[in-house]
Parts: C-alpha cells; structure tokens; sequence
C-alpha cells in the first residue's frame, strides 16, 4: 500500500500563513501547529486528506529558534480529533526549501511525544514539515508490533487552482529521451518529472476518452487507468479512435490499452484497462488510486460519483461534454458546441453546473431512466441532448480537456486562472472561459476532504454488477430489476 498525504488549497494556505509569518519577515525562526486528517483508501494507495488545522493558543508553544509545544496543546488537538473521528497530524517548518527530511528531535517529537498520543484515534499520526517554497514532505508512523516505524509518503499534493505536487526524492524520475525532446524543451524538464509521475485515471474510453489518452500517453504520462463497461459497437466506429471492424465486440478499455502501449513515449508506461462502471466497488477503488480523472461519461450516475470523489477525497476531474442540435426543417446542423469543466475544491461542481440533478440519479439508479445523449451541460443545458457527435468535435474537445489538465499541473503562478470552465462555439467560432463557484450550501462541496467518512451510497459490489448484467443479456428485463433480482438471489443463498 503506498502512502500519500493531500491539502485542500484553503488548508495549505493557512498552514503556510501561519508556519512561515516568521520566514516573511526575514527571521530565521520555526513554527508548528496541530491538524485533522481524514483517510481516503484506493486499492493500492492511502492518503491522508488534511482538513482542518488547530492552531496554537496563547502560551500554547515556545519559540527559540526552533519551537516546541506544551503538552496542553497536544491534549486539546488530540481530543478535538476524538470528537470529530479524524486522525491527528503535526505540522512544521524548516528553513529551507524543496522535500524536507527529520532532524533527531523531529524524529523525537513525533515518535515519542506525539504518536503515543495520536493512536488513541485509532488512527496514526501523519506528519508534515514544510520548506519556504510551499513544499511539503509528509510521513505515516505506523506501529509494526510495539515499535512505530516512519513511512515516508511518495508525494502531497495540494489541490485547488492549481494541482501542485511534491515528490519524495526515492520516487524515480523519469529520464530524458529523445522521444520527448520536444515536448520537454515545450515546458521544461522540471514541469515533465512533475507531469509524468501523475497516476490519470479517465473514466469513460469513447470517442472523446479514447483520445485524450493517447494524448496522455504521447507526452510521457508514466500510469494510466481506463475505466469503461462498454463493448465496441458497429455505431462506434465513424468516431472511436483505434477502432475498425474486426474490433467490433471487443472492450474498449482493452482496445485502448493494447494501442496506449504501443503509443507510450514514458519508459515505465504502465496502463490498467477496467472493464467496469465507476459506482463499482473495484473501478470506484482504482480511481482513488489516482492523482486526477478525466471524466468522458454521458450518464448521470457515474457524474455524481466522480463529483463526490472530486470534492470528498480531492482529486481533481476534468469533465467534458458535447452538445449538438439539428434543424428540424431539414436536419442540416443547428448548432454544436463543447466545453470542459474542472471540479474539485475551490471550484464549482458538476451538479451545480446544471450537467445533472439528484433527481436524474434516482431515475437512472430505479432503471426509468433512458440512454443519453453524449453529452451534457452546456448554457441551454435544460434542453434535452442529442446522441449526434462526430470525430472532430470529439477531439477538439480532448485536446482542450488536455490543455486544462496542463493549466491545471505545470503553470506558474502568473497564469490567468480561468476558472475551470472553458466552452467553445463552433457557429461563432467563439471561445470564452469563465470562473463560478458552487451554489450555496452545496451538499458536494460541504463534503470537501471528507475521504473515507463520505460513505457513497450509490456504491455497487462487481461481483454482483456481473451478474446483473449476465441476467439482463440473457432475460433483456431492465438493469434496475435484475440488479435487484441477482441481490435477492445472493440474499437466499
């Protein structure tokens, strides 16, 4: 299980304010303070989400030089982490920047002080010690037996306008190659190791999914995750890259991950094509495994779990969706457009972007919803879409979808901050981007650095989903029916 540690923007910038006021004065003096943390669990990874600091009162800590704390402090943010059932974290600086290692009293403080005190909440301490650039380095002390034993986390991100990142240095970094001179000398070599270290999960390998990784895979992304139930289909075929005939029937994550390999530019390329839906436990997992998700999806539930998973465990979902309308006179086209939206915190949601409702989710989870249109919202977003779409509206939207990824990972701090939406019109041949937060009192973004505690109630065990859709190809009774029939069966046995 590897181990990572993530902020929400507003978090880290507290921490930093606090932590380095004495930096920004020119004074050479450390700080600490106490945090909560939540655990966000993937199949292969577990992060701990730092939601919330506990900053020192009066008299709380000692300043000189380095600093220290009393023990009333360590009391008061261990209890506050009982009450909210979070774990406990400890957070300070050094004055220097980039990734930070421990001092023997930091080793002391946490090991000894700190961890026997944190475990009463049944959850280990997570450490951080940050530099004067922003960096931080993150730790789990886990007890192995009657010892507690450091595990150094691969890397933290901090999530918000941007998506910035901080690797351990025994994380590999990927060499230079002649296959990416181009696109390195593009934004630097610095920007590439940051990039190409990224886990990207895209859910939904349809025509728009399919192109956005390859793109992936030809500047150098290192892990890709596919994550799509669908079989390749006749109708397919005029929009779905790599696709011809005789792939007819085929997965389309496994299409898409033979051709990624061969595609892939990185020289540990690794790719896990799933063939499932997002709301199954396995994919669910496998997606929280990831550092950020495109999300290519048309249907309303799988929207609303990427949503959750965007805000709850942050992790940023670059969502994007077409709309295209015919004349009715004669059927010639009306009007098409396509815009790209970025979720998570800090940023409005997919729900309240208008792309689905709770309602529609319901619909779609009693079986009474019918198959979408490809997709979404856009400003009419009230109208019914259409399943019209052809392959260069498709990748013009995964090329723009890729672009916001890149605004989003590799910009300096002097980037305009577009907000996350960006839609283009092709009648106009008009671009515009646009900055909206969620409506007030959103139940997703109210849930921002929950983790694990968001129990998703729209989860479906695989084993079962299987089955469902066994009994559905064989009955032809709505999945709705059948995935209750197949529960009832498992229930009686």
């Amino acid at each position: 299980m590897r181990h990572e540690t993530v902020l929400p923007e507003h978090v880290h910038q507290a921490a930093c304010e606090h932590l380095l006021q004495h930096a920004q004065r020119g004074e050479r003096q450390e700080d600490l303070c106490f945090a909560l943390w939540r655990p966000s669990t993937g199949q292969h990874r577990r992060s701990a989400i730092v939601c919330d600091l506990v900053l020192p009162l009066d008299g709380e800590r000692d300043l000189h030089g380095n600093a220290s704390f009393d023990a009333a402090y360590l009391a008061r943010a261990a209890k506050l982490a009982r009450q909210q059932e979070t774990g406990l974290a400890f957070m300070h600086n050094h004055p220097v920047p980039g990734w930070q290692d421990m001092s023997g009293p930091d080793v002391i403080a946490e090991r000894d002080r700190i961890s026997p005190i944190a475990n009463a909440t049944g959850l280990p301490l997570v450490g951080l010690t940050l530099g004067t650039d922003g960096s931080w380095s993150a730790r789990f002390w886990q007890r192995q037996g009657s010892r507690l034993q450091c595990r150094w986390c691969d890397k933290v991100r901090v999530v918000g306008d941007r998506l910035r990142l901080t690797y351990h240095p025994a994380v590999p970094r990927p060499a230079r190659k002649e296959e990416l001179r181009r696109t390195i000398d593009t934004w630097g070599e610095r920007r590439q190791q940051g990039l190409a270290r990224l886990r990207i999960g895209i859910v939904g390998v349809g025509s728009v999914g399919c192109m956005v990784a390859e793109s992936l895979a030809r500047i150098g992304i290192e892990q890709i995750t596919l994550i799509d139930p669908d079989r390749i289909e006749t109708h397919n075929l005029d929009r779905l890259l790599y696709a011809s005939k005789k792939d007819v029937g085929t997965r389309k994550v496994a299409l898409a991950a033979h051709h990624l390999k061969r595609s892939a530019t990185a020289s540990r390329f690794s790719v896990s094509p799933l063939a499932g839906g997002i709301q199954e436990e396995d994919c669910y997992k496998a997606a929280l495994d990831c550092d950020l998700l495109f999300s290519a999806v048309d249907r309303p539930l799988p929207k609303d779990t990427l949503n959750r998973i965007a805000y709850a465990h942050c992790i940023p979902v670059i969502s994007g969706g077409v709309y295209v309308s015919n004349k009715a006179t004669d059927g010639a086209l009306g009007q098409a457009h396509w815009s790209v939206l970025v979720v998570g915190p800090g940023r409005r949601c997919l729900r309240c972007d208008g792309q689905y409702s709770s309602s529609d989710v319901v619909m779609e989870q009693d079986g009474s919803l019918d198959d979408p249109a490809y997709l979404v919202n856009m400003a009419d977003g009230n109208q019914a879409p259409a399943n019209q779409n052809v392959f260069p509206f498709s990748a013009n939207l995964a090329s723009l979808m890729v672009i916001e990824m890149l605004r989003l990972v590799i910009a300096d701090e002097w980037w305009k901050f577009t907000g996350g939406k960006v839609d283009y019109q092709l009648i106009t041949g008009r671009m515009t981007a646009e900055s909206a937060q969620c409506k007030e009192h959103c139940s997703i973004a109210e849930k921002t650095a929950y983790g694990d505690a968001d129990a998703y109630p729209f989860l479906v065990d695989s084993a079962k989903e299987s089955k469902s859709a066994i009994l559905q190809a064989i009955t032809g009774l709505p999945a709705a029916f059948m995935r209750w029939l197949s529960s009832a069966l498992g229930r009686a046995r």
